[in-house]
């Protein structure tokens, strides 16, 4: 299930490298009839424009278009392994680039949500490779331009600061944010 992922990068599917500058990648996961799935892993090329140095990092499957669809709904037999895979491939983009940071954007609340958990329930292991932040839909405002701020916008719910992810942080939904940034242990101080 997918509430239950332990992060473990000894256990990972293969990473095929489709670019040389680590911004493409793809594996190809197991779902739970038993067929297989490939899956993408791509970090923009550019910075994001109010973030200096932080790159987006999108995952799933390929659309008709051959865009990332990351609202697709995924029955992974390994969501462990899956998860461990796309953070991997991370973790070595950040020792190629060490002036760089990920953002990782919950493409939806419930997403979001399940990021926060598991960056939670697999903290301690994950700090031993990244320094973990988070922000309270600002994302949503950069993602679809100024034209956000038509009614009902709830100017209340924003919060453009980040915030360190730590072991003590609040599991509760209205501390939950929906984009978090990963950089090399010790980066972001």
């Amino acid at each position: 299930m997918a509430n239950a992922v332990k992060i473990n990068f000894d256990d990972v599917y293969d990473i095929n490298m489709v670019s040389n500058e680590m911004t493409l990648a793809s594996f190809e996961t197991e779902l739970t009839d038993g067929s297989k799935k490939k899956l993408l892993v791509e970090i923009s090329p550019n910075a994001h424009e109010l973030m200096p140095n932080v790159y987006n990092l999108a995952f799933g499957p390929s659309d008709t278009n051959g865009e990332i669809d990351d609202k697709a709904q995924i029955k992974h037999k390994d969501y462990s392994k899956v998860f461990s895979t796309i953070l991997l491939h991370a973790q070595i983009y950040l020792t190629d680039h060490p002036d760089h940071y990920l953002g990782i954007d919950g493409s939806s609340n419930s997403r979001a949500w399940l990021y926060y958990r598991f960056i939670l329930s697999n903290f301690d292991y994950l700090s031993t490779y990244f320094e973990m932040r988070a922000m309270k839909y600002y994302v949503r405002i950069t993602r679809f331009g100024k034209y956000q701020y038509e009614n009902p916008f709830d100017f209340k719910d924003i919060k453009s600061d980040f915030v360190r992810i730590t072991r003590d942080s609040p599991w509760h939904p209205e501390f939950m944010y929906n984009y978090f940034i990963f950089s090399n242990k010790d980066q972001l101080n």
